[in-house]
């Protein structure tokens, strides 16, 4: 074979590669690309979800430590009315 053979079967086979290749990429991965598309939109929406969860966590957190000191004192308290009536121990 010469070379310009050569060049007629390499021009032949990059021409059907790249056919193949649009193939796969409208015809086979095309319908995909909405799903996709979803579904990175999913995933922030569930990311800020989760975030959103996550400082609600830590405010609760918060919220519920300053309930155990209140609860604390009010114990305390309670104790030394007890004892000031009853004279005796909680």
């Amino acid at each position: 074979m010469n070379w310009g053979e050569w060049a007629s079967i390499t021009t032949i086979i990059v021409f059907m590669t790249g056919v193949v290749s649009l193939l796969f990429k409208y015809i086979v991965f095309g319908p995909f690309q909405d799903d996709i598309k979803d579904l990175n939109k999913n995933f922030k929406t569930l990311n800020d979800n989760l975030r959103e969860i996550r400082i609600s966590i830590t405010e609760l957190d918060k919220r519920v430590d300053e309930h155990d000191r209140r609860l604390d004192r009010h114990h305390e308290r309670i104790k030394e009315l007890h004892d000031k009536i009853r004279g005796g121990s909680y």
